[in-house]
This record gives structure tokens, C-alpha cells and sequence, in this order.
């Protein structure tokens, strides 16, 4: 008995053979594609790059016109003397201006309103000779929830003299979620005078004798209301 094949060439392939017709598995042309379809191909992505070369150079100027990042949120060594003589017509008392020895350098003074607390105060942020930080904070309108508040409720616990005058002293140790505080609170001539920061109690204590004896040599210059 013959086989159907018998008479097929060695790698002729299989008539009916699916998905090739006889006689005609190598020999389909290949899809051509027409350079009016590839500009209609092409046109999308060229078009994407032309707005992203527009972009780039709308935007480059900007980028380098842009100053460099201010590593310092303060400026350093401000003058505390020339900025509390800016603020001496509005504020309802003398800002102090402690007058400290070399080592002590100021990176901010200024005046707040106080719109959001009602207590207008003047504000000094020092670095002492030890690299650390103690600020100073001073108001004749203080009332308890404001002090409580500069004070960060910490309660005072203990009491030191320094130039004179008797300051609590209010001190929350380091711990997982909260920095170590040390804050001062007196009164010195009608003012209330608020010290805090990191520094150890020895700077503290300078800078609260330096307030005292500047705010004891302070008068007010401005002349008495007449009732």
C-alpha cells in the first residue's frame, strides 16, 4: 500500500499544511509601510520632544537665576544694638541689649506683636562660647498662659541668683522623643524676661547678669503719660 507522500521532496512542506497554503509558505510578502504613514507614525513622538526642548528652555532660566540655598536660617552676628533701636518707638518698653564678651555672637533680634498670644515681646537668639543656643525673650505685658507657654509648661524646679535677681528655673531632661530645655523665667525692672536653650547653667547665668545690669542702667526716654 503507497503512501499520500510517497512522492513529496525530502522538506517540501506539508500540503494543507496549517497556516500555509500550498506551494506558498516562503514566498508572503511583508507588510510595507508607506513614508506618509511613518511621518503619521513618527509625528507624536517628534512633537513630544519638541514641547519637552520648549519646556527645558522655559524653565532652565528660572532654575539658574535662582540663588544658592541658605545654609544659616539666621544671619550670623547681627547687630542687636542697631535692631533694638528700630523697634524703641514701638515698644512699650526698653529692648534689652545685653552686652556680652567676645564669643557670644547673635543670629537674630526682633520684634514680634504678639498678634496671636496678645503679648507683644522683643526676642534675641545668641550662640554662646560653648556653640550652643539660649534665647531671650522679653515683654512688660506678660500674663501666666503666656509665660506657661514660653516655658513650654515645663514646672520650675529650682531658683538661682544672677546679676541680682531671682530666676525660676524650669528643666526637661533629654529623652527618646523631646531635646533637653533649660529655661529662666524673672522679673527685671517691670519686665518679664524669659532665657532658654541647651546651654549649660553657666552660660545661662552670664547672660542673665548681662540682662539685668543692661536693664537696670535702661530709663525709658520717652516721657510719663499725663492721666
Amino acid at each position: 500500500m503507497s503512501s499520500s507522500t510517497h512522492d513529496r521532496p525530502a522538506g517540501s512542506p506539508a500540503t494543507g499544511a496549517p497556516g500555509h497554503p500550498d506551494g506558498a509558505a516562503g514566498d508572503q510578502p511583508l507588510p510595507r509601510i508607506t513614508q506618509k504613514q511613518a511621518r503619521r507614525i513618527n509625528a507624536p513622538v517628534q512633537g513630544m520632544i519638541i514641547s519637552m526642548a520648549v519646556l527645558l528652555l522655559l524653565v532652565l532660566p528660572f532654575v539658574w537665576l535662582q540663588p544658592p540655598p541658605d545654609a544659616q536660617p539666621y544671619r550670623p552676628d547681627v547687630d542687636v544694638a542697631q535692631e533694638a533701636s528700630f523697634v524703641a518707638d514701638s515698644a512699650p518698653f526698653p529692648p534689652v541689649v545685653p552686652e556680652l564678651e567676645e564669643g557670644w555672637t547673635a543670629n537674630y533680634a526682633r520684634w514680634n506683636a504678639g498678634a496671636a498670644e496678645g503679648v507683644p515681646f522683643w526676642e534675641i537668639g545668641y550662640v554662646t562660647p560653648q556653640t550652643r543656643f539660649i534665647g531671650v525673650v522679653q515683654t512688660s505685658l506678660s500674663n501666666p498662659t503666656w509665660l506657661a507657654q514660653q516655658a513650654e509648661t515645663i514646672p520650675a524646679t529650682a531658683t538661682t541668683q544672677a546679676g541680682g535677681v531671682e530666676w525660676d528655673v524650669h528643666v526637661r531632661a533629654e529623652s527618646s522623643d523631646q531635646d533637653a530645655l533649660t529655661v529662666y523665667t524673672g522679673e527685671v525692672d517691670g519686665s518679664t524676661v524669659v532665657l532658654r536653650g541647651d546651654a549649660p547653667g553657666a552660660e545661662f547665668d552670664r547672660l542673665a547678669a548681662a540682662v539685668v545690669e543692661d536693664l537696670s542702667d535702661t530709663t525709658d526716654p520717652r516721657p510719663a503719660e499725663q492721666p
